[in-house]
């Protein structure tokens, strides 16, 4: 069975893993992400691929805004070193092997349609909690790109109509994790470098009320926005990841305000079917494994074939064979 090596570039550590097309692991590592320069940054992702046994690709799960077609990567997120190249020509240039590169968020989206908490759906949505929001929209089993890669990219939804041109109103700031951090840090007393998510819902676990409305009122947040994705899209699911996925008080209280903001339509409207994503760490490496073997799958498309046969049936096999070796 075929082996690959699969790459989840984060902004602090990069986790590797060799996987086979079961989604069996084999090994797994990770070392600090390199944002010294983006000569260094390649030279770590060539390191990784020759300090690991022989694989028949390279699969890749980063954050920022990319075209996984064509393997460009206009911006890296928070690794800014990343800007206006193409991932892919370069890698497969220096390792000789095929390699794909796919948005983290979608990653995680797309593993949970594969073998997760979104197997079962056609349609659905992964909203994944992190420092700020990402996500994917899933339509008949496939990501939706957009014009410019930029679906599901929730974290540049604007919050606040009356304060639109303050940074602070985006999703990204309210509704990733250090938002619940900064309103427990001013009702709880205690400085946002001492609090942690953890320390939050243990002590709302406890029976702390200050700690509990602190969550509600995130939540209440989250839940505003999963509305509305739900109203825009549709979704028959749609899956909260994250490490805070894993708490079910987070769930709870989200699905409580959902019913609690239907109710300001005048008439019965559904309510989004929300759940947690199964895979939480290694979400981004399953997913990134799933884009690189549907690329390969699609490698040879019928309209493909069909004009390397008309090129044998028409008599003209030098140019046949230049257009399979040059692909």
């Amino acid at each position: 069975m075929k082996k690959y090596l699969v790459i989840d570039i984060g902004g602090t550590y990069t986790k590797y893993a060799v996987m086979d097309e079961s989604c069996r692991f084999y090994s797994k590592d990770k070392i600090e992400t390199v944002k010294s320069d983006l000569e260094s940054f390649i030279e770590m992702l060539v390191w990784i691929y020759e300090s690991t046994e022989e694989v028949s690709g390279i699969a890749i799960s980063s954050a920022g805004m990319i075209d996984s077609e064509t393997g460009f990567m206009y911006n890296g997120g928070s690794l800014f070193i990343i800007k206006n190249i193409n991932l892919v020509e370069i890698l497969e240039h220096r390792c000789h092997v095929p390699v794909t590169v796919e948005n983290d968020a979608r990653c995680a989206g797309l593993a949970e349609v594969w073998k997760g908490a979104l197997s079962e759906c056609s349609n659905s949505i992964a909203l994944i909690i992190g420092t700020a929001i990402g996500g994917a929209v899933v339509v008949d089993r496939k990501v939706l790109k957009g014009k410019n890669c930029m679906a599901g990219e929730f974290s540049y939804i604007l919050t606040n109509g009356k304060e639109a041109d303050d940074r602070d109103q985006i999703f990204a700031v309210n509704g990733g994790m250090p938002a619940l951090i900064h309103l427990a840090s001013d009702r709880l007393g205690i400085s946002e470098t001492e609090l942690t998510g953890e320390m939050i819902f243990s002590r709302a676990n406890c029976g702390e009320q200050e700690a509990l409305a602190c969550i509600r009122q995130y939540a209440r947040t989250l839940a505003v926005q999963i509305n509305n994705l739900q109203f825009i899209f549709d979704p028959e699911k749609i899956a909260i990841g994250g490490g805070v996925s894993e708490q079910p008080l987070l769930l709870q209280l989200i699905r409580e305000e959902l019913r609690s903001l239907s109710k300001v339509y005048p008439y019965p409207v559904p309510v989004a079917e929300i759940t947690n994503c199964q895979f939480f760490n290694d979400s981004n490496l399953i997913g990134a494994l799933y884009v690189h073997l549907r690329a390969q799958e699609e490698e040879i498309r019928p309209e493909r074939v069909r004009e390397l046969l008309d090129l044998v049936k028409n008599r003209r096999e030098g140019e046949y064979l230049r257009a399979l070796l040059l692909g």
